[in-house]
């Protein structure tokens, strides 16, 4: 899922801790910005989908795909930010 011409010369097991910190900055970013925007109920309800361990893309991804597809456009916009962080950090 992340980008494969940085990626592809790094160990599995360090593609792996990258994707795990893509997405666990990302839940982050996300119950940050919905505090924002949301009031009490929509917090919780945001909290709930992303306060779970879950450490991969795919499985982060399905879970908004299924449980909030209205903020999916929100999600993916904030999943290219965090991978292009990802990505600047490596190089």
């Amino acid at each position: 899922m992340l980008r494969n011409d940085i990626f592809s010369s790094l160990s599995p097991s360090i593609k792996k801790d990258v994707e795990s910190w893509v997405v666990n900055s990302l839940k982050v970013k996300m119950i940050k910005k919905l505090d924002n925007l949301l009031e009490v109920e929509g917090r919780v309800n945001a909290r709930k989908l992303f306060l779970v361990p879950v450490f991969t893309i795919a499985e982060l991804s399905k879970r908004v795909n299924e449980s909030a597809p209205e903020i999916k456009t929100f999600f993916y916009k904030e999943l290219i930010t965090t991978i292009d962080e990802a990505e600047s950090k490596l190089v």
